[in-house]
């Protein structure tokens, strides 16, 4: 099992407790309902949908882009990326394939991994270039890409009969390109054309020195006040005359929905046509503002946790260090944790159906902190991420000593 050591230059502490935080949080919204019944009969929003809904998902994907700035060399990126560029088009393909084997499971869980696969893809044009050129491309995409996604949408739905995969992808629906690609692209759970931008986010912020305190400070709080920014202006926009009612017609919902909905993001389609959709900062919408208000989420997140990890490291030496082994362990082992759960989620159905979700959640998050704990203190690597890093790495290698 050596293949499993875990060897190279020392992680940033910060990334890793980000992104185990990520995890537990798109855990939350696949175990906790996203809405309770209240005493009225109506529903209000739980815990996970308040805190997660549409933040944890797309924290992950800006992880993904920092963890594939640090693998080409972080702030200090330069020389040929050949090899590096082959490497992670393995990883994409192999990360895809993990993602549509487990669209197969019974978890009634809208998976991620294709999409992910295929958000690397897209990357590897943009590994080369540097923080300015991302800046500029990744403010770009999310600004124009929603307008794409509103103007493209009709006409993907229109001419692609069945216009998404049902739920998650699977390997059968490789037999039917079109939908698969619309779903992919446009009208899934996680529309890659859009994603691409909280992707092109995170090489930017990958690209930038994280080890330095004022780097994660303003991280942190750029990131706090724009996501404070883009949900405030949601807010104020649908309180003008009109704006709720002209939404909740376009998407066919009552008022009650329709405040749910902005609020979990449910009922809403892959977009609402009426030009109120761009008002909107409800989660998974992938609307202007949604996408500036998780952003700026994932980006405060990532400097809070750099600052966190920083900070203990500077006060407690070492002791600081291991405080944070739960989260910065389960952070390096995301791929294995993120497929486990969800074979768990499958074959344990029976023996869980009785549990309270919170119950259950908090096995689950118990169970990957004590993972990370043991992967830090046993210095290895997950299962999956071993054999995708051997896949990798090998590629790289091949293309090197050519």
């Amino acid at each position: 099992m050596s293949f499993l050591r875990r060897t190279g230059k020392p992680r940033l502490a910060g990334v890793d407790a980000a992104r185990g935080l990520a995890l537990l949080g798109m855990m939350a919204t696949h175990i906790v309902p996203l809405v309770t019944q209240d005493a009225t009969g109506g529903y209000t929003p739980t815990w996970a949908a308040d805190w997660f809904a549409g933040r944890a998902s797309a924290l992950f994907a800006v992880l993904a882009g920092v963890g594939l700035a640090l693998l080409t060399g972080g702030a200090r990126a330069a020389g040929p990326l050949g090899g590096a560029r082959r490497g992670v088009v393995v990883r994409a393909l192999l990360i895809a394939g993990i993602g549509l084997a487990c669209g197969m499971l019974d978890t009634n869980v809208a998976v991620i991994l294709t999409h992910y696969g295929l958000l690397f893809l897209a990357a590897v044009p943009f590994l080369g270039a540097a923080p300015r050129t991302l800046a500029a491309w990744a403010a770009g995409w999310l600004v124009l890409a929603p307008v794409v996604l509103y103007a493209a949408v009709p006409f993907v739905m229109a001419g692609v009969a069945p216009y998404d995969v049902g739920g998650s992808p699977v390997f059968a629906d490789l037999t039917r390109p079109a939908t698969l690609a619309a779903d992919l692209l446009f009208t899934g759970y996680y529309p890659v054309v859009v994603w691409v931008g909280f992707l092109l986010v995170g090489l930017w912020a990958g690209r930038l020195d994280l080890s330095r305190p004022p780097i994660a400070l303003a991280l942190a709080l750029g990131g706090a006040a724009l996501a404070a920014v883009a949900e405030v202006s949601s807010r104020w926009l649908l309180q003008l005359p009109g704006a709720a009612p002209s939404l909740a017609a376009a998407a066919g919902l009552d008022t009650r929905q329709l405040q749910l909905g902005v609020e979990t993001g449910y009922y809403f389609p892959p977009v609402v046509d009426s030009p109120w959709w761009f008002a909107l900062a409800a989660p998974h919408t992938s609307a202007p503002l949604d996408l500036l208000h998780v952003t700026g989420a994932a980006l405060a997140t990532l400097g809070a946790c750099q600052l966190a990890a920083m900070g203990l490291a500077a006060l407690l030496g070492r002791y600081g260090d291991a405080l944070l082994w739960p989260l910065t362990g389960a952070g390096t082992i995301t791929l294995t944790l993120y497929v486990g759960h969800l074979i768990a989620l499958d074959v344990l159905s029976d023996v869980t159906a009785s549990m309270p979700r919170l119950d259950l959640y908090l096995w689950f998050a118990a169970a990957c902190l004590v993972a990370g704990v043991a992967v830090r203190f046993l210095a290895i690597r997950g299962p999956l991420e071993a054999i995708v890093h051997r896949a990798a790495s090998g590629v790289r290698r091949t293309g090197v000593r050519a």
